[in-house]
């Protein structure tokens, strides 16, 4: 069967496995608010967890080469660590940076990581990084991981982010190709849906923005590109890409709209 004969999600992982395996290599020189935004998640996550706790393991959804592996490795030395994520080659570059034998890696798709795929024990700790705004269905991902994990935390990409590419598109009557981001009033009404469903007992959440500068807009697409996430949505039309760099002019600034949500099993 040809690629394009596989169903529409099934053929974006796999466009999606190959884009980002192929920016292993030179991922953590380009992705800097990827990185800050890790460091950001740690430093709250910390401020929310008993100073004692102590999980039998850890997850990493959506891996990468690690930003939050490695957190995870250090601050918890006696823990297993699972990365988990959808490209090879970010985890055979997470390897050859961490080769020790407590990470253990699983080339799976971390909105279906659910506890069939991962049994750990009960009393551990599953963490992702700015992954989820890729995925179709972000309820039913964070059901699945609270079934591998009796605590969660992850961070988002919003909407609001990239404002100023969004707005040279609509200066140059064009349509922006970047995919629909989820916004912070859904995932704090998702929030509080599981609360009264019982599925979860307490949950914390706050957004900040980071700003990335670039000297214009071609740098910007660069960036995306360089990192994997370039992928626009779905029925897209190409624009003229030259009109969009020429309204941004020089020096270039996106910002990153991202939350931070918490989460705790009964």
């Amino acid at each position: 069967m040809s690629e394009h004969a596989l169903p529409r999600k099934l053929n974006s992982a796999l466009a999606a496995s190959s884009r980002f395996s192929n920016a292993a290599r030179d991922y953590d020189h380009h992705a800097r608010v990827q990185k800050h935004s890790a460091q950001h998640l740690c430093q709250w996550l910390d401020q929310m967890l008993p100073a004692d706790f102590n999980p039998k393991a850890c997850v990493d959804v959506g891996s990468g080469t690690g930003f939050l592996t490695e957190h995870l490795l250090t601050k918890f030395p006696n823990s297993a660590v699972h990365a988990v994520d959808l490209a090879q080659g970010m985890l055979t570059e997470l390897k050859r940076k961490f080769p020790t034998e407590r990470l253990h890696t699983h080339q799976l798709n971390g909105e279906e990581l659910a506890v069939e795929h991962l049994w750990i024990p009960n009393h551990s700790l599953l963490i992702s990084g700015m992954c989820a705004q890729w995925f179709n269905n972000l309820e039913e991902a964070i059901r699945r991981w609270l079934s591998v994990s009796n605590t969660v935390a992850f961070s988002v990409l919003l909407d609001g982010s990239f404002q100023a590419w969004e707005t040279a598109h609509e200066d140059t009557n064009q349509k922006s190709g970047l995919r629909r981001l989820p916004c912070d009033e859904d995932l704090q009404d998702m929030l509080q849906t599981l609360v009264a469903e019982g599925i979860a007992a307490s949950t914390a959440h706050h957004t900040k923005d980071f700003l990335d500068h670039h000297p214009d807009g071609l740098s910007f697409a660069r960036s995306l590109r360089a990192i994997g996430a370039d992928q626009p949505r779905v029925n897209h039309k190409p624009v003229n890409l030259r009109k969009v760099i020429s309204a941004l002019g020089e020096g270039c600034t996106m910002n990153y709209h991202i939350g931070f949500y918490y989460l705790e099993r009964p």
